[in-house]
């Protein structure tokens, strides 16, 4: 039973980030604002890897969060971010809903994790739900910059995923984390100070949204992230994610009023009967 509502707290936590995220782009600029973001995160984790600074400073772990800092900070929420200026949000929702379709295939390429049959038909049938839920394949046709980038996003972020899975499952959390907010703070600053501004104080609202960014989602989200690919698998927990939409339709309705669809519902059941499939082939 716990192990359900971990799951369903990560993703109605992972989901707020873009609800959230666009009060703080009301007054900021994507890069901008995920600077900010990664830099604030990464001075809140500083003195929890003080405490332990042989295991934070390994070199092992200074590599592997590097890297995972690229992949799940820089190149992921940069291209996806910027895939939103040019294409609709749901649209970039089912892309990132991907994910769990490129995590399955590299672990079952890198003969990590066995391909199951129910395991695959279980995410087949979670993103279907996703489409529902976005209203996605009722428009036109989408710009093709912007789903590209949104693809090379989510295969970076899936990369991640499978990296940590393969070699960063032993470590602990909290450095890892630390590592990755500072990478893709610094990896990202650049690129602020180059397309970003201008900059302006934040209001009040756009200060908070950062605040909840950073500690809720950069620090809680990606903890509970690292855990539950190490208690369900690389594959298992990437198919997590197609409760998103769910979530980020709830949150839209809660913070910013948006209307609440039937298909919303229909799209939830169909997703949740996936993640059954999904999750009684992990048991």
């Amino acid at each position: 039973m716990w192990f359900y509502v971990v799951v369903a707290l990560f993703s109605a936590v992972w989901s707020s980030a873009f609800v959230v995220g666009k009060i703080a782009l009301a007054d900021l600029d994507p890069f901008t604002m995920l600077s900010l973001r990664f830099v604030l995160s990464c001075l809140l984790l500083l003195p929890f890897v003080l405490v332990r600074p042989t295991t934070a400073f390994d070199q092992r772990t200074i590599v592997l969060g590097t890297a995972l800092g690229l992949l799940n900070n820089a190149v992921y929420l940069g291209l996806t971010f910027t895939a939103l200026t040019t294409i609709r949000p749901e649209l970039v929702v089912v892309v990132v809903s991907c994910a769990p379709f490129m995590t399955t295939m590299l672990v079952a390429a890198l003969g990590m994790e066995r391909l199951s049959r129910r395991k695959l038909a279980g995410i087949t049938i979670g993103f279907f739900g996703v489409v529902v839920i976005s209203g996605v394949a009722t428009t036109g046709a989408p710009d093709p910059l912007g789903v590209a980038l949104a693809v090379a996003g989510t295969a970076a972020f899936a990369t991640g995923t499978v990296l940590f899975r393969g070699k960063a499952a032993a470590l602990p959390v909290l450095p890892l984390n630390f590592w990755q907010s500072a990478v893709g703070g610094l990896a990202l600053l650049p690129v602020a100070l180059m397309v970003g501004g201008p900059w302006e104080p934040p209001s009040v609202p756009a200060t908070l949204a950062i605040v909840y960014l950073a500690v809720v989602v950069t620090i809680g989200g990606m903890a509970l992230w690292l855990v539950l690919i190490r208690t369900s698998g690389a594959a298992t927990a990437s198919s997590y994610h197609l409760l998103n939409p769910f979530f980020g339709v709830l949150l839209s309705c809660a913070l910013l009023g948006t209307a609440f669809q039937p298909a919303d519902v229909l799209g939830a059941a169909i997703i949740a009967l996936g993640l059954g499939l999904t999750v009684r082939s992990r048991s």
